[in-house]
């Protein structure tokens, strides 16, 4: 019974809706309408129907732009009074230390404080290191001679000396004569000789001696540098034995100028070991002139 009520409740449902699109016409069973008819005379309006059900809320819009601020509202009256302190919190974690600052200014150095007391004396230390013998002082007078003493014992009688007058020889040269760097001086007169062992030629420059032995040789002369130097110009002189240089008797003179005039002289002991030996005076460090010349040479005693 229900089922057919349904159903006829939906036919009549269907033929009021037909109804609406004919409007007068007359209309078949939900089938397409008939030509439209002329319109009647408009009905009075019917009743209001029932309001429908509320339908379904709609999305929410999106969000308004945001309004002008307001002004400040007026300040509102204080409020009661302060509460009591609350209690004081837990001490936190000490935080990481900070990198050290720079180093500040040093201060101003402040008053000497008062000295104070002297300490009581401290233990002897051990005694420092001999410190170095300082220079000889400058010997005393002469003190008074002493009584005379008891002759001593005639001593052992010594070995023979050398008989006679030792060999020397004694050579010089007085004109102005050219020197050259390398090469030895002339000497162009023999003064005083004695003697074999010791021989020089007269105008040459060689020096032999024919003995072994000590013998001791002296030089002076005066030097002066040729035309057209160039200045400062240094010239040594000195003693060659054998061809080799006789340490400490090197004598250098520096020029300044073409009028300068330097004296040289050196003397030394040379011990002679080969026979014959040659000993010569020789110039280095430029050309010059040399003048009042003298070498002497003689025997000191046997090697």
């Amino acid at each position: 019974m229900s089922l057919f009520r349904n159903r006829q409740d939906r036919q009549e449902t269907e033929a009021e809706e037909q109804r609406r699109r004919c409007g007068c016409r007359p209309f078949p069973p939900f089938g397409p309408c008939p030509p439209p008819c002329e319109p009647g005379p408009t009905g009075p309006t019917g009743a209001t129907g029932p309001t429908g059900a509320t339908g379904v809320t709609g999305a929410t819009g999106a969000t308004g732009p945001t309004g002008i601020t307001g002004p400040t509202g007026a300040t509102g009256p204080a409020g009661g009074p302060t509460g009591p302190t609350g209690a004081t919190g837990a001490t936190g974690p000490t935080g990481i230390t900070g990198a050290t600052g720079p180093t500040g200014i040093t201060g101003s150095t402040g008053p000497t404080g008062v000295t104070g007391p002297a300490g009581p004396t401290g233990v002897t230390g051990p005694a420092g290191a001999t410190g170095v013998t300082g220079p000889t002082g400058v010997t005393g007078a002469t003190g008074p001679a002493g009584p005379t003493g008891v002759t001593g014992a005639t001593g052992a009688t010594g070995p023979a000396g050398v008989s006679g007058t030792p060999d020397l020889i004694s050579a010089y040269s007085v004109p102005s004569q050219p020197g050259t760097s390398g090469n030895a001086l002339d000497f162009d007169q023999n003064e005083v000789v004695n003697g074999t062992g010791i021989a020089h030629t007269a105008g040459g420059t060689d020096f032999t001696i024919q003995n072994p032995g000590y013998y001791y040789v002296a030089f002076h002369g005066s030097i002066s540098p040729i035309s057209g130097s160039d200045f400062p110009l240094t010239v040594t002189l000195y003693l060659e034995q054998n061809g080799n240089i006789v340490q400490g008797t090197p004598a250098h003179y520096t020029f300044q100028t073409s009028s300068d005039t330097g004296n040289v002289s050196f003397s030394q002991i040379v011990q002679t070991t080969e026979s014959p030996t040659t000993l010569r005076v020789v110039g280095e460090g430029g050309n010059y002139l040399y003048t009042n010349v003298s070498l002497s040479v003689y025997k000191l005693g046997e090697a």
